[in-house]
Parts: C-alpha cells; sequence; structure tokens
C-alpha cells in the first residue's frame, strides 16, 4: 500500500491581511477572557449553596462533638427528646427526593429515655425501639441501632449543642442533620 501525501492547499496556509489579523487576534483574546470569566464563576459557585448554614457544618460539628467526653450515657441522655429534620448533605446527584430533602421535610423523631421512639412523618406515626452502638475503630463514635430502620439515622453521631448529625458521607452516604426540638426524660 502506498500512501500519497498532497501539498496544502494555498488557501490554508496563505497569511491574513492584516486588518482580518487584528481582528482575528481580538477575538482569540475575547474568547480567552470569557473562558477565564467562566472557570472563576464555576468556581466561585462551587462554595455557594443556598441551603448551606454553618449550622450544619461538618469540620464544626466534628470539632465540637470531640471537645466533649462521650460515654454510652451520656451519649443516649444527650439523645433523649424530641428531635425535627432540617437539613441533608450529600455529594454527587442532588436529583432524588431522600437527596434533595423533599422525603424528609417535616420528619420529627421522638427519644424517650426507656429506649422507645415516636417517628411523625407528615401525617404518619409509627413506633421503634431504639439503642446506640460504640463503633469499632472509630474514636469512641456511636450509631444508632433501631427495630424499624430509619435511614436518616444512619451513620455515625455526632452532637453539638442542638444539633445531630448522622454521618455517612464517609461512606459515600449522606449527612443527615437534626435540631432539637424539645427535651425531655420520659
Amino acid at each position: 500500500m502506498v500512501v500519497t501525501f498532497f501539498p496544502p492547499y494555498y488557501s490554508y496556509t496563505k497569511p491574513l491581511p492584516e486588518s482580518r489579523s487584528k481582528k482575528f487576534r481580538h477575538m482569540k483574546q475575547q474568547g480567552r477572557i470569557l473562558t477565564l470569566l467562566s472557570t472563576t464563576m464555576l468556581f466561585v459557585g462551587q462554595g455557594c449553596d443556598d441551603n448551606q448554614n454553618p449550622m450544619y457544618d461538618y469540620g464544626r460539628i466534628w470539632k465540637c462533638h470531640q471537645e466533649s467526653n462521650w460515654s454510652y450515657e451520656t451519649t443516649k441522655n444527650e439523645i433523649v427528646g424530641l428531635w425535627e429534620w432540617k437539613y441533608i448533605k450529600s455529594f454527587g446527584e442532588t436529583t432524588k427526593p431522600y437527596q434533595n430533602g423533599t422525603e424528609s421535610k417535616g420528619l420529627k423523631i421522638e427519644f424517650k429515655s426507656d429506649g422507645t421512639g415516636i417517628l411523625i412523618d407528615k401525617d404518619a406515626i409509627g413506633e421503634f425501639t431504639w439503642d446506640i452502638d460504640l463503633l469499632v475503630n472509630e474514636n469512641g463514635l456511636y450509631e444508632f441501632r433501631t427495630t424499624s430502620i430509619i435511614p436518616q439515622l444512619y451513620g455515625r453521631l455526632l452532637l453539638c449543642d442542638n444539633v445531630m448529625m448522622c454521618n455517612s458521607s464517609y461512606i459515600d452516604g449522606a449527612d443527615n442533620f437534626f435540631i432539637k426540638i424539645k427535651t425531655g426524660a420520659n
């Protein structure tokens, strides 16, 4: 097989007239500026989450949680009360209802000191039992164990002031945030 190369066409190699050359350079420069601005806006926009509230900042909650000594008893006592689901943070696609929070909006969970609980989800009310288990190799962190699976309670349990974070983003899950709206010891 013989390959034959043809010389390039003259019209493609001919230099542009001076006026067109300046115009072309100007358009090329505008294109670079537009690309730079678009890239800048893309990166700046990544840090702007309208739903993000400093109260739900992972680093702040982690640091606050680690400042206390959490035993089995102190953790259970802190959990007792009525909690309202407020926010989910999930990395990646957010078009699914569980990821954008529409599925959990209005969810309230009451944890009673006797290990029972009430789940109030929109118009439905359900009962469950609960306890916490110490996680192995997780620096003294606990996780929930419930008789009915409650997906919003999955993950490591972090407590800070009146915020409870159920953290599973470290294993590619979502972080669910609850606010304590009523303390109690029933």
